[in-house]
């Protein structure tokens, strides 16, 4: 099958949900899935989009059979009081039936005729063909994995493992092929993971406890409280407002076993975990004066439970202390394996000996394709600041 014999179907952000059930429903087992009914739905509700935004871009070969996709993600661009729309990648896929075909660069170069413009934070071959089609790339977002267990670093296997890897690589050896993770590695992880996640959840809880004492806190499904001022806001940021963060709690992308009609389908995006929760934290002083909010997600993602700070807001930047022992409180609370968190809520522990221990620095790259040089996005680029929160990262 070659490029010129794919078609590409616009489908409108008002048509996604009808769109997504009839390919569903008409579909197999294995049927090779563009987009779950919840994200279509949680699309058609965007408070930034219009009900004729394209939403998906659909690749069809000649029988009609769907053989790659392209999500479009509009979303909002501030710049000082300024709100501009541009437009996030949210999926981008080919079926292996015509994977190195151009069916890929097909949804690109079809996705760029639209003239918008675009971000995204893709895989390490979608930044490849990105680069292709001439994205701008900025410094990678540093953030952090907070491992509980500290079996990452403490697991006396792996430790050994890495260390004769490093010689290898000293003598100029292939040091490529030590594996550091095995079956063994795994039941050790499991045996002793209990113990030390105790351990380092009850040491944080201890040195944390003085942030948030005298605080209330109420857990919500939906926020009622946001400071409407940007003055304490970065200039230039992906504008979240509360009626965004609320829609991201409403509709969620993921959902619980039995809740999905895509759960055994090919679909490759995350549409079902074991556990899966979202929910916010409102934070109000001893006077009862509202002072920040977080939002928390909660997930089983492989084996790991996973705590995600999917998004937060302040005044106040000792605030970021008292974020940081919400984090640990309810990683406590379910049990969490990992916490993700940003760089700027991970505060003393960075200078701690723990912090050596538990801290993964992890990074995001974002590109961009502004569509003219005097867009709104071209003009913002070098001044846009990032967070971990952008774009569609808070749904999965």
């Amino acid at each position: 099958m070659t490029e010129k014999k794919i078609r590409i179907k616009h489908i409108k952000v008002r048509e996604l949900p009808q769109f997504a059930e009839s390919v569903i429903k008409t579909g197999k087992r294995d049927q090779f899935v563009p987009i779950s009914v919840q994200r279509a739905i949680a699309h058609a509700h965007n408070p930034w989009a219009d009900s004729d935004d394209i939403g998906l871009l659909v690749a069809v070969d000649k029988e009609d059979e769907i053989v790659g996709y392209f999500g479009i993600l509009p979303i909002a661009l501030r710049d000082g009081n300024d709100i501009h729309k541009v437009y996030w990648f949210s999926t981008w896929l080919v079926s292996p039936k015509v994977r190195g075909k151009g069916v890929g660069s097909k949804l690109m170069q079809e996705a760029l005729s639209l003239n918008q413009d675009y971000l995204i934070v893709g895989s390490v071959y979608a930044r490849r063909v990105c680069h292709k089609f001439g994205f701008l790339e900025r410094p990678p977002l540093i953030y952090y994995w907070v491992d509980m267990t500290g079996m990452e670093r403490m697991n006396i296997l792996v430790m050994l493992r890495r260390l004769y890897r490093k010689g290898l690589k000293l003598l100029g050896r292939n040091h490529k092929k030590v594996i550091l993770t095995s079956q063994v590695t795994r039941k050790i992880d499991r045996l002793l993971s209990p113990f030390t996640k105790s351990i380092f959840y009850s040491t944080l809880n201890f040195i944390t406890r003085k942030y948030i004492m005298g605080i209330q806190i109420e857990e919500v499904s939906e926020l009622t409280n946001s400071f409407q001022g940007y003055e304490h806001r970065p200039m230039v940021e992906l504008h979240r407002s509360l009626e965004t963060i609320n829609w991201m709690l409403k509709y969620p992308w993921v959902v619980n076993p039995g809740q999905s009609l895509t759960e055994n389908m090919d679909y490759y995006f995350s549409d079902v975990r074991a556990l899966y929760k979202t929910f916010g934290l409102e934070i109000r002083d001893s006077s009862g004066q509202f002072t920040g909010f977080i939002v928390f997600s909660v997930s089983k993602i492989g084996g790991n439970v996973v705590l995600k700070v999917l998004d937060y807001d302040y005044r106040d930047k000792r605030m970021e202390n008292i974020l940081f022992a919400l984090a640990i409180r309810y990683g406590k609370k379910f049990s969490a394996d990992r916490i993700e968190m940003p760089k700027e809520l991970i505060g003393e522990l960075a200078y701690r000996l723990l912090g050596r221990i538990l801290l993964h620095e992890k990074r995001r790259i974002y590109q961009s394709s502004p569509k003219s040089e005097d867009s709104p996005l071209a003009r913002s680029w070098e001044k846009l600041t990032f967070h971990l929160a952008d774009g569609d990262m808070p749904f999965s």
